[in-house]
């Protein structure tokens, strides 16, 4: 089910890694976080050094983005079932 939900989110962010506002602001801050870093180290060490962030954050969101949508599925049975049960009485 996760390799599903993976393809879920992969499919959305191409469509949408432009575009939404809330990975705009995430590049924002985290470019922000860096700022001291890019003043104190050499720039091939800052740059990788920021690539590897940027890598752990993409990664962090789509965990988050799968964890997300079981507990949404999950959510949404458990409704489905509690109006099944209201119905039947």
């Amino acid at each position: 089910m996760n390799e599903k939900i993976t393809e879920i989110y992969n499919t959305m962010i191409q469509r949408t890694k432009f575009t939404d506002e809330t990975s705009r602001e995430m590049e924002k801050k985290l470019k922000e976080l860096l700022k001291k870093e890019e003043s104190q180290m050499e720039p091939l060490e800052y740059e990788q050094y920021r690539n590897k962030l940027f890598e752990a954050v993409s990664i962090a969101e789509e965990a988050g983005f799968v964890k997300g949508f079981r507990y949404a599925v999950l959510l949404m049975a458990e409704c489905f079932v509690t109006d099944d049960m209201a119905v039947k009485q």
